[in-house]
């Protein structure tokens, strides 16, 4: 923990214009995959045979996906029980094979000492029934234990559903440090397939030669997040849960950005709501733009959400215009490769960037930094 705090302090040195300099200057980690605390090194037992098999399906979006698979593996674990490789059910409905986002091989590989997994097609045929169980994302040993393993010793098939608690939840329920199993899970074995990773790079890079220091603004905004209604705003804290694009360009002024500036949006396709922003920066960039010219063909709306996902994670600095679980992930994503620049708009005057950082940097409270070590 202790080079996080070194970080931050680095972060709150710099000046109104050198935002663009930091990420090259501040850290020779940068862009590097920090040291895990646990790294699976422990010698496994020979002979345990798995009681059953744990399933579940990766739904809703990648923001998503980070947690629902580190619960499973817990579960799994916990039980002693074969991980089932997931489907993967976009928000529209749109079924997916686990190989054909994310690198199977490696998952299977990375986890080998940790759980045994095995490969959906061997189970898509079996007449076992699984029985759905609703499990608090980083539920503790004792939750899993006593909830979970009653229903699973009498049916050795479960299916994971992870639901994130609410304030009204109690703590006792789950861990307030991300589990090992779950670092492990979430930063070392889910990697995206490798030619969909050949796409994220290219986006990426196409964005980089756009700007004189290779490196670009990745922004979180959608149209559809903000839907009809006012973003409600803390007066107390000069905070709002979301800022639109006009307010975010106001922001990037005010905190030095020049107008040449490369900006990356996550929504799909230029707008009206766009307008205002590209005005004052005029190199600012949607899927539309960059997948284009890169000629990379037409993809779905689940794949284009992953993409966005692992473009904002490798960013040189990422704005997020909404809270919520995209950005928690995002943050969480960054923190595994030491790119700490994470900056939040506010409602307060001050123009300089440290005033802005992440609280889930300025005050190392990200549960991703319990994963990692110096």
């Amino acid at each position: 923990m202790a080079s996080s705090y070194a970080y931050q302090e680095d972060f709150t040195q710099m000046s109104r214009h050198s935002l663009f300099q930091l990420p090259v200057d501040k850290s020779k980690k940068y862009g590097q995959r920090s040291k895990l605390c646990w790294n699976n090194s422990s010698p496994t037992k020979e002979g345990v045979q798995p009681k059953g098999f744990v399933t579940f399906s990766l739904t809703d979006g990648p923001e998503y996906h980070v947690s629902q698979v580190a619960n499973a593996v817990l579960v799994a674990k916990y039980l002693g029980g074969t991980l089932v490789l997931p489907e993967i059910i976009g928000d529209k409905g749109e079924k997916r094979r686990f190989e054909e986002i994310y690198d199977a091989d490696k998952f299977i590989s990375s986890m080998s000492g940790v759980i045994q997994v095995e490969a959906r097609k061997h189970h898509e045929a079996s007449p076992k029934r699984f029985i759905d169980v609703k499990v608090p994302y980083n539920a503790n040993r004792n939750y899993i234990m006593t909830k979970v393993g009653p229903i699973f010793q009498t049916t050795q098939n479960v299916r994971v559903i992870s639901y994130f608690p609410s304030s009204t939840t109690k703590l006792a329920e789950v861990d307030k440090d991300t589990n090992p199993y779950s670092c492990w899970a979430m930063f070392e074995a889910l990697r995206l397939k490798p030619e969909l990773q050949k796409v994220v790079d290219s986006i990426v890079g196409s964005l980089r030669s756009r700007d004189p220091n290779g490196q670009f603004v990745a922004i979180d905004y959608k149209t559809e997040m903000l839907g009809t209604s006012t973003c409600q705003s803390n007066a107390n804290e000069g905070m709002k849960n979301c800022y639109n694009p006009l307010e975010i360009a106001q922001f990037l002024q005010r905190i030095g950005y020049p107008r040449d500036s490369t900006i990356y949006v996550t929504q799909s396709k230029a707008d009206r709501s766009l307008c205002l922003l590209k005005d004052l920066y005029p190199k600012t960039f949607t899927k539309e733009n960059i997948m284009q010219e890169a000629k990379m063909g037409e993809t779905s709306e689940l794949e284009q959400a992953i993409i966005d996902f692992h473009i904002c994670s490798v960013s040189e600095v990422f704005v997020p215009a909404k809270s919520g679980l995209f950005y928690a992930n995002v943050v969480g994503s960054r923190i595994a490769t030491s790119r700490i620049d994470v900056l939040v708009p506010a409602q307060i005057t001050s123009n300089l960037a440290q005033d802005h950082v992440s609280s889930f940097i300025a005050k190392a409270s990200h549960p991703a930094y319990a994963c990692f070590c110096q």
